[in-house]
């Protein structure tokens, strides 16, 4: 990628920060917190495990851990992992600021709300265990201790481009498109194993479900389509799967090899580069040397199935290979 490419990338995207802290609601498992010898026993494990103790019911701080896996998942939907938070397509900060902010007032008044029945929460976790129930004052935090562990702010911004002149910045946004694909594989390799794995030989079905990952993963695609020219051929393969597939019913037959051709190509950043290349020499664009390896044999497979079976108004170069 040269400078005039780094300089580009940076005009379309915004980088978004979260910075999220929730209280463990643990403390350190001391040795004399264990009861060893005649009379004596070991903390129930719902209190201790892996030399820590837990003073409060962790029930009470999963409200917390969900708005931050939240506040994450808006990112990751649409941007990439960048400078410890992420790149997102500038056309779409709007929206996203709107999402986190949301979150944050959520995060906010769950905050305040847990605060003030903190105490009582404690004191009906310590209740529970009576026989631990020494271990468990001992350690018990103050209030305004664990108001200052709790806590989510987001921050939104730009980098300038003559920025790339200093450090490793430019390095860094030439590898944003690696990392695109990288973390779109780590996606399609988790939809493979749920609704893929196992289904074979006469037994070519998946569930409808499996549109739902493959339809996000199009969209973030979409949308920073401009850090690899890899891309855009991806794009269209998806899309010529979702004009083919009816509006009810599993994924099955040629439906069900195209969709997993899709899959398996994502898994794989240089599965899609190559795809890409044969999209290419396809439409008589010579391809780079360097991309000229054959397709993964199980990619082969599954494409020639897609070719070859009937399917329902499915055109047979709906795979653009």
């Amino acid at each position: 990628m040269t400078l005039e490419n780094k300089l580009e990338t940076l005009e379309r995207v915004d980088l978004v920060s979260i910075d999220c802290s929730i209280w463990s609601g643990r403390k350190r498992l001391r040795s004399d917190d264990i009861q060893l010898g005649a009379g004596g026993k070991l903390p129930p494990a719902q209190v201790a495990s892996l030399g820590s103790k837990r003073i409060i019911d962790p029930e009470d701080l999963s409200v917390f851990h969900a708005l931050k896996k939240r506040a994450e998942r808006t990112c990751e939907a649409i941007g990439v992992r960048f400078l410890g938070g992420y790149a997102i397509p500038r056309e779409k900060t709007e929206a996203v600021s709107q999402t986190l902010a949301e979150i944050a007032k959520s995060f906010t008044k769950e905050k305040e709300e847990f605060l003030l029945r903190f105490d009582g929460a404690v004191e009906a976790w310590v209740e529970q265990y009576p026989d631990f129930e020494r271990q468990l004052r001992k350690e018990l935090t103050p209030l305004e201790q664990v108001r200052t562990r709790i806590g989510f702010e987001y921050s939104m911004y730009r980098v300038a481009g003559t920025a790339t002149a200093t450090g490793n910045l430019g390095d860094q946004v030439g590898r944003l498109g690696s990392q695109l694909l990288r973390e779109i594989a780590v996606e399609a390799r988790d939809l493979y194993e749920q609704s893929f794995a196992g289904s074979a030989g006469s037994d070519r079905k998946a569930s409808r479900k499996a549109l739902g990952p493959i339809r996000r993963m199009r969209e973030k695609l979409a949308g920073l389509g401009f850090l690899d020219a890899a891309v855009a051929p991806m794009v269209k393969t998806i899309d010529a799967l979702f004009a083919a597939v009816s509006k009810t019913g599993p994924l099955e037959d040629a439906l069900y090899d195209q969709a997993l051709s899709i899959v398996l190509i994502l898994s794989d950043p240089d599965k899609v580069r190559r795809h890409a290349t044969a999209g290419l020499t396809a439409a008589g664009i010579p391809a780079p040397k360097d991309a000229e390896e054959e397709c993964d044999p199980e990619v082969e497979d599954a494409v020639e199935r897609a070719k070859t079976s009937p399917a329902r108004d499915t055109p047979s170069e709906s795979l653009y290979f």
